[in-house]
């Protein structure tokens, strides 16, 4: 046995030197910060996914409910209110929030609707509403949707165009069809 030795021999291999410590301490926060990261990367993709949702989920069924809605009308009419429409006076070509449609029926007889842009109890909604052949109902018969911040409906070329704003100002176009 050397003299000044600090090592017992029973006691070789029950530590970790000051260097192994070092480097398995770095390796542990090299590994937590990656982690940091990557949880950060994922919260703020996911951010950006709910910020336009309404073009991910909401824009398809607008798009196919107001398309089903127009094909099946004969005629249109754009107003810019609903009780415009609803007395059929004032029709605009543009820039109207209510849209008169005009069905007719398999026995002949005739169908109208209207759908409509409005606020109702301080929310915005895309309502639909059918005319009962008595009168027109007080409330929707149901909601389109209740997510746009405006709709405005044009006939400037010929062709209906329905122009919904999401609630991040996106802005999609539906094209109906030509009366």
């Amino acid at each position: 046995m050397k003299t000044g030795s600090f090592r017992k021999i029973g006691a070789r291999g029950k530590g970790f030197t000051l260097m192994e410590m070092t480097l398995a301490l770095t390796m542990a926060m090299g590994v937590a910060a990656a982690v940091v990261v990557l949880m950060q990367q994922q919260v703020t993709f996911q951010r950006i996914l709910n910020r336009f949702s309404f073009l991910r989920d909401e824009a398809p069924s607008i798009s196919l409910l107001v398309s089903n809605i127009v094909k099946e009308a004969d005629s249109y009419r754009i107003f810019t209110s609903k009780s415009s429409a609803f007395s059929g006076s004032g029709a605009v070509n543009t820039g109207g929030n209510a849209l008169w449609l005009r069905y007719r029926n398999p026995d002949g007889s005739i169908r109208q609707a209207a759908m409509v842009f409005e606020t109702v109890s301080g929310e915005s909604e895309l309502n639909f509403y059918n005319h009962t052949g008595v009168a027109w109902p007080t409330s929707a018969d149901w909601t389109i949707s209740s997510l746009p911040t405006n709709v405005t409906f044009s006939n400037n070329s010929g062709v209906l165009l329905v122009t919904v704003t999401g609630p991040e100002a996106e802005e999609i176009t539906y094209v109906g069809d030509s009366e």
